[in-house]
């Protein structure tokens, strides 16, 4: 073997070995990894993206009278939607919702969406939160007001029910009978809410889908531009076949005559955790407080749309979230 040949020899060995680590390894780089919630952030009718992996820190507006600020909840679509986690006072006697006292929430608890996995050194690790009588509150400012005549609001959840006989409140866009509401009514079903203006009472829609108590469930409401509402509950797309095929609905129901959305060209508030809107605020007698009918549960990674997601989008989005990419 010359000189030449035998320099050259493992010298060829080591470009082979390098460039199989290139093929085969990964390599941890920290930041963000979070398949799930950039999947979310893709989408370009995307009007606020609340993870809900946020840490304890000062709220951006002062609390309601008697209630204590913990925490921004964080809008990650970077529109500046943030809202602020907030800890109400006591419940009134007189109120369905006194099960829940001291009305709290807590956060950072323990992920519900296994696709939002993250890499070694990432510095938003993902999370829900624990409602138990808290809530956030979103001031909704009026530049920028979105069109939600058509829309989509999605969420994961777990829910904690201590029993039947109460509204418990996922999300609350609903002000001055106008806009939508999305709850769990006395009978453990999931029902909607919409608004169609004046002074009447809004249209409400039981869809007799049952909750699951202490399951893990993505739920998503869309409303598209022929006005039909639809409930998706972990809508598979038969992915394990050659020819996935589209979900179907859990329910679907025509929008009553003259809904109208959310008047966002004033300030509004929007909730997640609590609602309804339009009533009286009900911790204080006639006095500033939270909103009617919070939540018991875990909620985490809440998105809104302008626009109601293709069946196709909702079920990639639920398996993204639904499948560990760890």
């Amino acid at each position: 073997m010359s000189t030449m040949l035998f320099f050259l020899v493992p010298i060829g060995m080591l470009a082979v070995v390098w460039s199989l680590c290139f093929v085969g390894c990964v390599l941890q780089t920290g930041g963000l990894a979070q398949p799930y919630s950039n999947n979310i952030l893709q989408e370009s009718t995307l009007v606020a993206y609340w993870p809900l992996s946020d840490l304890p820190g000062s709220p951006p507006a002062p609390p309601p009278q008697g209630s204590t600020g913990i925490g921004t909840a964080a809008d990650l679509s970077g529109k500046g939607h943030n809202g602020s986690y907030l800890q109400p006072p006591t419940y009134p006697t007189l109120q369905q919702s006194t099960a829940l006292n001291p009305p709290t929430l807590t956060l950072r608890q323990g992920s519900i969406v296994p696709g939002d996995a993250f890499t070694t050194g990432s510095k938003n690790l993902p999370a829900s939160v624990n409602f138990d009588g808290g809530y956030v509150s979103i001031p909704w400012s009026t530049q920028n007001p979105p069109d939600l005549s058509q829309f989509t609001l999605e969420a994961w959840i777990q829910t904690g029910w201590p029993g039947s006989g109460a509204y418990w409140v996922v999300f609350c866009a609903l002000v001055n009978h106008r806009g939508f509401s999305f709850y769990v009514n006395p009978d453990n079903h999931w029902e909607i809410a919409v608004g169609i203006g004046g002074t009447s009472p809004n249209p409400t829609f039981d869809t007799m889908v049952p909750i699951v108590p202490g399951s893990t469930q993505y739920v998503a409401v869309t409303c598209d531009q022929n006005g039909n509402m639809s409930l998706w509950i972990d809508p598979s797309s038969g992915s394990d076949s050659n020819t996935p095929t589209p979900p179907s609905a859990n329910w679907t129901s025509p929008m009553p005559t003259g809904y109208m959305q959310i008047d966002t060209t004033q300030p509004v508030t929007f909730f997640i955790g609590a609602g309804d809107c339009a009533e009286a605020p009900r911790t204080q007698n006639l006095g500033s407080g939270a909103p009617a009918y919070p939540f018991k549960g875990l909620i985490q990674s809440v998105a809104l749309y302008n626009a109601a997601l293709d069946p196709t989008d909702l079920a990639s989005n639920f398996e993204s979230g639904a499948e560990s990419d760890t």
